[in-house]
């Protein structure tokens, strides 16, 4: 239908455009006049008539009927009402308009006219009618047909579409397939500061500030990524998209729009981003920490080359062969710890063999190997009680290895490094302690990555220097076998690494009652 100041100059036709007032919860309260045509005026002006629809009364009746103009607003059919008090028996007719309602009052009986100017008369007023009707009609079914294509896409879609009406600041949720994060169907229409309360403390003012800004701008299209809250207290990663539509002054009046859930989209880009800088680096310092010992292995087979065996003297020929030896079986060392890594990220975890475990003699064992390596290190060990179970005895020995060595290498050279081994309730404990600087707290909570050495706190200087793939593999294993492995540092207590490991329950004994029967004690 036509705008009111759209009609031709000379129709009589009064109309009267009106804009629905909502209540708090959205519902249709009352009308007001926007703007009407001049033979409206003339009418409005005549019979003294508010702003407001419902206060349009003659001798307390009122004109027009709010109830069935909101349920205009609400349906779309048109409602034909008859004029209170009109001695010429004048009709209304209300159809929906845009946003609002539009108000045609048809055309009054002067006594002027003759029958025949009379009859055409309301003959040009039905037609008129009955093709504003047929406008109206039209608009009805294509707004059907809008929302029809509305739910069939909710149905469609996982993710929540949202309505917000500024009029009330009102949001209307729609889930969709969804299940709104999780929130109850009671909060599907809620007041925006609702939703700006559950965005993420880090994120709020960035997203609430872009989207009060965007709404003071000419735009038409919102969009951000941020954290919102779900039902159950956790967080999920939204992309959050809106059109917002404006009244022909500018003013925003409505904004629809989806938040969609890339939590998992977030998380793999997340992990490839990871996996990425995994790889670099573990080219880099597989690159730069084989050279190393390969450079020492091809320049003592060189030196043996090119002086041959008769101008080598025994201690020449004997300390090639020894770097020879120490190199490859660095070398040797990397790979397995690679291999290791591998196994971790690719197999789910180090592979095992469990059997008969002694890990008093395990401690001993690898207390030896050291002491040789380091001759003038002290280290002290200590076994309290049984310590035998079901574990890979060779895979608990690279633990230990692994954490006296590095005690040994960071510990204070003056003092030694204890090696304690008991056991406490259903957990067999092993624990490493040396004297010295203790760890930095920022370095403490990335200690188990691998490549940790990486990072550019390495010690050129440091005796076998490796991967630093060292404690990544020492968690692997450990928890491989259902354990926990912590650290503790401080300046007063030194470093302390703690090895949790579950032992098998205890075999119950069986005994003779007095009457040579046997029970389980």
């Amino acid at each position: 239908m036509a705008s009111a100041w759209e009609l031709p100059a000379d129709n009589e036709t009064p109309c009267v455009l009106l804009e629905p007032l909502h209540g708090e919860t959205g519902e249709v309260l009352d009308f007001r006049w926007t703007s009407m045509n001049v033979p409206a005026e003339g009418w409005v002006r005549s019979l003294e008539l508010g702003r407001h629809l419902s206060l349009w009364t003659l001798e307390g009746v009122a004109l027009v009927d709010v109830a069935a103009c909101a349920r205009v607003l609400l349906r779309g059919v048109p409602h034909v009402g008859q004029v209170p008090g009109d001695a010429a028996g004048r009709q209304y007719v209300v159809v929906r308009h845009g946003e609002g309602l539009a108000l045609w009052l048809l055309p009054r009986d002067e006594g002027r006219a003759s029958d025949a100017q009379q009859a055409a008369r309301e003959r040009n007023a039905r037609r008129e009618v009955e093709e504003a009707l047929a406008r109206t009609e039209q608009t009805v079914s294509a707004l059907r047909e809008a929302e029809e294509r509305y739910r069939l896409a909710t149905r469609a879609t996982h993710d929540v579409l949202w309505d917000w009406h500024f009029a009330t600041d009102r949001v209307r949720w729609d889930p969709g397939t969804g299940d709104a994060f999780g929130h109850a169907t009671a909060v599907l229409d809620h007041q925006l500061g609702w939703w700006g309360a559950r965005v993420h403390d880090e994120d709020r003012e960035r997203v609430v500030d872009k989207l009060v800004d965007f709404v003071a701008s000419t735009g038409d299209v919102w969009k951000d990524e941020y954290r919102f809250q779900r039902a159950d207290g956790s967080w999920a990663h939204v992309l959050d998209r809106g059109v917002l539509a404006r009244d022909d002054e500018g003013r925003p009046v409505r904004m629809i729009g989806s938040m969609m859930d890339v939590t998992e989209r977030t998380r793999e880009l997340a992990s490839m981003v990871e996996e990425a800088r995994f790889r670099e680096r573990f080219i880099g310092i597989l690159g730069h920490d084989l050279r190393n010992p390969l450079n020492a292995i091809v320049l003592s087979a060189r030196a043996q080359k090119r002086r041959g065996p008769l101008e080598c003297t025994p201690e020449q020929h004997r300390q090639h062969a020894q770097r020879i030896e120490s190199s490859a079986t660095r070398m040797g060392n990397m790979i397995a710890d690679l291999l290791d890594l591998t196994r971790a990220r690719l197999a789910g975890g180090i592979p095992l063999r469990k059997g008969p475990t002694d890990l008093g003699v395990v401690c001993q064992q690898v207390v030896d190997e050291l002491s040789a390596a380091y001759p003038e290190r002290a280290i002290a060990v200590d076994v309290d009680g049984k310590a035998e179970g079901d574990w890979d005895s060779e895979r608990l020995a690279q633990v230990l290895s692994n954490l006296v060595g590095n005690a040994l290498e960071h510990g204070t050279p003056e003092a030694p490094v204890f090696l304690r081994c008991w056991a406490k309730g259903e957990h067999q404990v092993l624990e490493v302690q040396n004297p010295g600087t203790p760890i930095p707290e920022d370095l403490r909570e990335r200690l188990f990555d691998p490549f940790r050495q990486g990072d550019g706190e390495r010690e050129q200087s440091r005796r076998n220097a490796g991967l630093g793939l060292g404690l990544f593999i020492v968690k692997e294993i450990v928890q491989a076998h259902g354990g926990t492995v912590e650290v503790a540092s401080s300046l007063k207590d030194g470093t302390t690494f703690t090895v949790k490991l579950p032992r098998p329950p205890r075999p119950k004994a069986k005994v003779k009652t007095s009457r040579g029967r046997t029970r389980t004690a």
